[in-house]
């Protein structure tokens, strides 16, 4: 047999074939290669879904809570079909050492928040509405009001410190059984309610249950206070947002006396009224050695200045509207019992030391109900039906108040810890203290009180008419965190009056006391005399303002 060779291939045939055989190789690593970064996407896909939804907190918001009492809703709450405010934290509870109740800790932010991040739910603020109630009946008719007529209802939480006895109503019981009419807004925003029951036994004034209230607040963007009978307007949300932004001022709080609820909230629920009123007249009372200034009635008008807010000097505990922060870093004083008067200015001062600024609204939002115009308010309970054999002494309260906004000049109070009406109760009295913002005898200065001699003086024509908002809005921060007033140091509020008294009251007050004398009636007399009397006319003018004042009183002998 023979053997034959296959012919040598040539050097072309080589080449082709090696190099299909890399194109092979090369094509497999592709593959392998498109199937491995597939598969790390895939993969890190499944990681991040999985991941986000362990972050996501829970879209359905916790039942209310209520701390010192077991809760027991008449039907379950109606679940949200959509994000709604939640607190970030549970109302986690510590014992109150000095009246032994259970209650809310302090909330804290996160080290790395501080005041920079704002709560939002569906890209909108949050506002917390901290609402006292003492035996109110109308508590459950002012949180429905506030959640029914908020344009966003959904970013409201409630918090509301309930003092009741066995048979009062309850400020989250609707008035019909949830299963009866699921729509009532306790039964609907049941979720977004969260009550602290305080046994009316145990309430000793309006500033523990407003401590234990500040205890409540769980970060939102914004924190408004209230009492437990008013109304709001409709959209009233938006529109106290909006009125904050527009002092352009993060310190701002919107603080008044409100205007009484007759008359002022139409069938839409619109406000009727283009009048609001402004905190400027305040004056000492109280008996020595502590007396504090209480703010009296208030001019309500028209405001001077239009498009924003207007700076006030004085805060007011019926209303007030801010950051959430002051609510963290102005909380009320855990120890001042039996107070009703008097925490306005002590909040107030203390609010200003730490470098906010306070502001009259330029609208109403809401309105209050008050005893003396209605006849269904008329002999509602009062907490000091409460104070017998409880040891608490309002006297030694305002002792404490005074000395650490200080008014209270040291030689007229033996600071200690006794028991006595002349000592000082200094229980956590560094967490309750002033800021270091700004210097209090600064306030005292620009604002005429004179700590010494307890005097004050009216501050009226300085703050409605616009001057004192136009002269210290010029020294707001650029970075919107509250007015310099290091600029103002020599300010003076008294020059700045008698120039305006000088350019525009007391000329529109010799005209009317010249027209009344040519006049000569009695109405057009008293009501000239009265304008100049305000006008402080007796000090630029007195032979004009004595020739009225004749003119008068021989018109009142003239014998008829």
């Amino acid at each position: 047999s023979t053997f034959t060779m296959a012919p040598p291939r040539s050097f072309a045939e080589r080449y082709a074939k090696d190099r299909a055989w890399r194109a092979r190789r090369a094509r497999v690593t592709r593959l392998v290669a498109v199937s491995v970064v597939a598969a790390l996407v895939v993969g890190w896909t499944l990681f991040a879904v999985f991941a986000v939804a362990r972050l996501k907190p829970n879209t359905v918001p916790p039942p209310p809570i209520v701390v010192d009492e077991p809760s027991s809703p008449s039907s379950p709450s109606v679940p949200a079909e959509e994000e709604t405010v939640r607190r970030r934290d549970p109302l986690d509870v510590e014992v109150d050492p000095r009246t032994q109740l259970e209650v809310p800790r302090f909330w804290r932010p996160p080290l790395e928040e501080e005041d920079e991040e704002e709560d939002l739910v569906r890209g909108e603020p949050t506002i917390f509405v901290m609402i006292a109630s003492y035996r109110d009946f109308q508590c459950r008719e002012t949180v429905t009001s506030a959640l029914s007529r908020a344009s966003r209802p959904w970013r409201i939480r409630v918090g509301v410190v309930e003092q009741n006895a066995d048979d009062d109503v309850k400020c989250d019981e609707p008035v019909e059984p949830c299963a009866a009419n699921p729509s009532q807004p306790l039964c609907s925003f049941r979720s977004q309610v969260d009550v602290y029951r305080m046994h009316a036994s145990k309430a000793s004034g309006p500033i523990y249950a407003r401590h234990v209230g500040n205890r409540m607040y769980r970060g939102e963007a914004f924190a408004m206070q209230l009492d437990a009978h008013v109304q709001f307007i409709k959209d009233w949300d938006d529109l106290i947002v909006e009125q904050w932004r527009a002092t352009g001022n993060d310190m701002a709080v919107l603080s008044t006396y409100l205007t009484d609820l007759q008359g002022s909230i139409d069938s839409a629920g619109r406000s009727t009224r283009k009048t609001r009123p402004i905190m400027c007249n305040s004056n000492f009372e109280g008996s020595f050695p502590a007396r504090y200034l209480r703010h009296g009635a208030q001019p309500e008008e028209v405001p001077a200045i239009k498009g924003s807010p207007m700076l006030q000097p004085f805060w007011a505990a019926g209303f007030s509207f801010s950051r959430g922060h002051f609510v963290r870093k102005v909380p009320y004083d855990c120890c001042l019992p039996q107070v009703f008067m008097g925490e306005e200015i002590s909040i107030g001062i203390r609010a200003w030391t730490f470098g906010y600024d306070l502001y009259a609204t330029e609208s109403s939002v809401v309105f209050h109900e008050y005893a003396q115009k209605s006849q269904r308010r008329r002999g509602v309970h009062m907490f000091w039906e409460q104070k017998h054999g409880k040891g608490e002494s309002a006297s030694r309260s305002l002792l404490r108040l005074t000395s650490v906004i200080k008014m209270l000049p040291p030689s007229d109070a033996a600071i200690g810890t006794g028991g006595d009406d002349n000592s000082i109760d200094q229980t956590d009295i560094h967490k309750y203290g002033l800021g270091s913002e700004r210097d209090v005898d600064l306030f005292y200065k620009l604002f005429l009180v004179d700590v010494q001699h307890r005097r004050a003086q009216p501050l009226c024509k300085f703050v409605k008419t616009g001057v004192m908002h136009r002269d210290f809005s010029a020294h707001l921060r650029r970075n919107g965190r509250g007015i310099d007033y290091s600029n103002l140091v020599d300010y003076d509020t008294k020059a700045a009056i008698d120039a305006e008294l000088n350019t525009n009251w007391r000329p529109r007050a010799r005209r009317g006391l010249t027209r009344a004398i040519e006049m000569n009636e009695i109405g057009w007399l008293r009501n000239a005399i009265d304008a100049a009397d305000r006008a402080e006319i007796a000090a630029s003018d007195p032979a004009l303002l004595d020739r009225a004042r004749d003119a008068l009183h021989k018109l009142q002998n003239k014998p008829h």
